[in-house]
């Protein structure tokens, strides 16, 4: 046997330590919205470990169901309203990358990669795909032989911290590598060969395991026919018993059974493992400490597991030997959906409200087919007066919200202005999304935009500036006084004024559970408010507020008459998002989220196509001249 594999295995101090020092910032930011939602966790080859190992980190950390999934598995099955996760050490990964393309065209939301290099071509499909996000953990360390190695536990580290810091838990993992495995695993990886080889010399290996360390019992797996060290099977502790056991009644001399033991199941292997016939070798190493660094110390053992099975089998897993037919079995690739026609606008809005409204039979999707073609229709034919936008998440990226506007933004605004426009824009916000308007708009333009701050409540001229927004009333201060009573939003922070109440959520609360009590808690104090949610806040509206109005101010503005046809644009389509009630309007057009509405609220933007990306489509489709203007979607 080389010792490539082995050298490998002799960075690994190193590369816990580059891991430890990752910044974790953006990931964090990225998954944020994936922790409130199940989740489909994708990986192939040694990247199906780090995804299965993401699956029980995010079970573990949010009580969400999660699945590890093969790219291929995911393509064609027709799985949806999950978030996706893509992990690949190189961003190279051909089965990957159609997964991920895919999960793009399903519009799977949040759709996040996870990839050890700056750059990758997994990259470039996200700057495609604008709404998805793919982030880098790279280090030189990072670099892998046959198997994945260091970007494993890399990437499972990146994974764990990013989640503890999620939800808050500060709690730092071990100084050292050293100090880690020490720590958590009941024997020392100098004496992990020696051991565990009673286990892997016979010509099967039966995995038997707690639930933390199922990632540890998927690496084994692959690592051993990877590599070609030997017949590997493994379930947890107890579905063993349920007929698994009658394999050591036929093949007691050909099976070891390493067991790998957490969760503080110590009792249970230990009447488990006396039951088997004693001429069956048995080994067990045992796991304690936070569930979640228990499944780490479990892939550090699986790792260095391969070495052992290598040893007995004279094999270097770092360097086994690829066959040429191997080599072209690992350049093939799934086929891809043909990309959607981006003039079949109608397909694509029955597609999204089928999705929006639930599984519908053939005749009701005929239907529904049919009022899409004539709300189509009537957007084409139609002359507007005006233009009202939502602003984060339709003018500008989420996580780029106090950011200035993009300049592909602020130049199909300005452009539109140029002709005649006017434009309002409707946000939750105060003065600082004003100081991003005046930024990006052209001040001899700033007459012809309306502001409707928070939530619509106070609207201005761009001309005017951002509103003081006035002390609270003593209908506000007691409405917040209710809701900071409540033990749902004990852990919430606040922040009012005479028009609004804020309230930022937990990563890991539900909007629509949030608003429902909301709605409850302001319903019994008897003060008229109007409640909506965004992706950060849910927002208690005073004195008549409502991005409605802001449409109505636009109707003034341009002397139009009541009802005057005005095109609407936001993300939060579906109810109880905060743009709900602006796009309940045969012109409103969603750049994320429909509702199930079949007359209004329509996503007409390719699929794929999402969020600002979708807001710059429809603004490069519309036109304006003698102080109206029209958009084309056919």
């Amino acid at each position: 046997m080389t010792d490539r594999y082995l050298k490998e295995l002799a960075s690994l101090p190193k590369v816990y330590e580059a891991a430890s020092q990752l910044d974790t910032g953006p990931f964090k930011a990225a998954i944020e919205s994936v922790a409130a939602r199940s989740a489909i966790m994708l990986g192939s080859g040694g990247s199906f470990s780090v995804a299965t190992f993401a699956a029980y980190i995010h079970q573990l950390r949010t009580g969400r169901l999660a699945l590890a999934s093969t790219p291929l598995d995911y393509m064609t099955l027709p799985l949806r309203d999950a978030a996706v996760m893509c992990f690949t050490a190189s961003g190279r990964n051909k089965d990957i990358c159609a997964a991920f393309d895919e999960a793009a065209q399903r519009e799977a939301r949040p759709l996040v990669g996870l990839v050890m290099r700056e750059y990758s071509p997994l990259h470039e499909l996200a700057e495609r795909y604008r709404y998805s996000r793919v982030v880098s953990a790279s280090s030189e360390l990072f670099e892998d032989g046959f198997l994945a190695v260091a970007s494993l536990l890399g990437s499972a580290m990146f994974l764990l911290r990013a989640y503890r810091e999620l939800i808050g838990d500060t709690t730092p993992l071990a100084a050292t590598f050293e100090e880690f495995v020490q720590s958590r695993v009941s024997i020392s990886l100098d004496e992990l060969v020696a051991h565990t080889l009673p286990a892997v010399r016979p010509e099967t290996t039966s995995i038997l395991y707690s639930s933390s360390l199922r990632p540890a019992a998927t690496d084994i797996e692959s690592r051993f026919v990877e590599a070609a060290l030997g017949n590997v099977h493994a379930t947890d502790l107890r579905n063993f018993g349920h007929g698994r056991h009658h394999w050591f009644a036929k093949r007691p001399q050909q099976t070891g059974i390493l067991a790998l033991i957490g969760d503080d199941q110590e009792a249970l292997a230990a009447r488990t493992l006396e039951l088997i016939p004693r001429d069956v070798p048995q080994v067990r190493i045992d796991f304690t400490g936070p569930k979640d660094e228990q499944s780490l110390a479990g892939l550090i053992v699986s790792l260095h597991l391969a070495a052992a099975a290598g040893h007995v089998r004279k094999i270097d897993p770092g360097k086994p030997g690829v066959p040429e037919f191997g080599r072209k079995l690992y350049h093939l690739a799934p086929a891809r959906r043909r990309k959607a026609r981006q003039t079949d606008v109608t397909d694509v809005a029955v597609w999204r409200k089928e999705i929006a409204g639930g599984l519908k039979s053939p005749a009701q999707i005929d239907v529904l087919r049919a009022f899409c073609k004539r709300g189509v229709q009537k957007i084409n034919q139609t002359r507007f007066a005006g233009l009202v936008f939502d602003y984060d998440g339709t003018l500008c990226e989420p996580d780029g919200r106090f950011q200035p506007l993009g300049k592909d933004v602020a130049r199909a605004l300005n452009k539109l202005l140029a002709r005649g426009a006017i434009i309002g824009i409707a946000t939750g916000r105060g003065g600082s999304a004003a100081d991003r308007i005046q930024e990006a708009i052209e001040k001899r333009y700033w007459s012809n935009v309306l502001i409707g701050f928070y939530n619509g409540a106070i609207i201005r001229s761009l001309v005017d500036g951002p509103p003081t927004a006035g002390k609270p009333t003593a209908d506000v201060l007691r409405v917040q006084e209710r809701l900071r009573a409540s033990q749902y939003f004990s852990a919430c922070s606040f922040r009012s004024n005479n028009c609004q109440i804020a309230i930022s959520l937990p990563s890991l609360e539900e909007a629509s559970t949030s608003v429902h009590i909301a709605q409850s808690i302001v319903k019994d104090t008897g003060v008229e408010a109007s409640i909506a949610c965004s992706r950060h806040s849910v927002d208690i509206i005073f004195n008549g507020g409502g991005k409605r109005a802001v449409v109505e101010a636009i109707r003034k503005h341009t002397q139009s008459d009541d009802g005057a046809p005005v095109l609407r644009f936001g993300d939060k389509g579906r109810w109880p998002g905060n743009d709900s009630e602006l796009l309940d309007d045969a012109f409103g057009l969603s750049v994320d989220e429909v509702s199930a509405s079949i007359e209004s609220c329509w996503g007409l933007s390719p699929r794929g196509i999402l969020g600002v990306q979708a807001t710059l489509y429809y603004l490069d489709r519309t036109d304006w001249q003698s102080g109206t203007g029209n958009i084309r979607l056919e």
